[in-house]
């Protein structure tokens, strides 16, 4: 896989790596949304079916329709009313299998920027939770540091305290 446009390594960890098996299970989605799919002015999206309204009479319809049929697109279904003629029409199989290869393309694409958008998250996660550990390791050698002062002031303390308060040992003249 082409990571022109990604960079690994200096600031993303590429902890998902490459799964063709995942490329290849997107491509199928999409090429079954492609089928499913009909191309119009309101769903541009790429489809098998191309949905084709004129609002003309018919004679001028079916002439412009004519022109769509010269080109080798089949009537998948219509609806004709007065003044509308509305066409389903499906499209050759030569453009068909481009359309095919520009959904894959275009499959490939998104999944690269997936899985770097999932790359990222995952370094931000990681590095956090690094930095959550580092913290709690500093966290307790500090708070054993300031154990063991403790523990050092509270020994002098008593030495001291012993020191001043015990029994002076009586001295003898002689």
């Amino acid at each position: 896989m082409d990571n022109t446009q990604y960079r690994y390594g200096s600031e993303v960890v590429e902890f998902f790596k490459y799964d063709d098996e995942e490329l290849q299970a997107l491509i199928k989605q999409r090429e079954a949304q492609y089928f499913r799919n009909c191309m119009s002015s309101a769903y541009p999206d790429l489809g098998v079916n191309v949905s084709w309204v004129n609002e003309e009479p018919l004679t001028v319809a079916l002439n412009e329709l004519a022109g769509w049929l010269v080109q080798g697109y089949t009537v998948a279904t219509s609806l004709c009313r007065p003044l509308y003629l509305s066409v389903q029409l499906k499209k050759p199989a030569t453009i068909v299998d481009a359309d095919l290869l520009e959904v894959a393309e275009q499959a490939k694409v998104d999944y690269a920027a997936s899985r770097y958008t999932r790359n990222i998250g995952e370094t931000k996660r990681q590095i956090a939770i690094s930095v959550e550990r580092r913290t709690r390791e500093h966290a307790a050698a500090a708070a054993k540091v300031a154990a063991e002062h403790q523990a050092t002031e509270e020994a002098r303390a008593l030495a001291d305290l012993q020191q001043a308060y015990s029994p002076k040992k009586a001295s003898t003249a002689k």
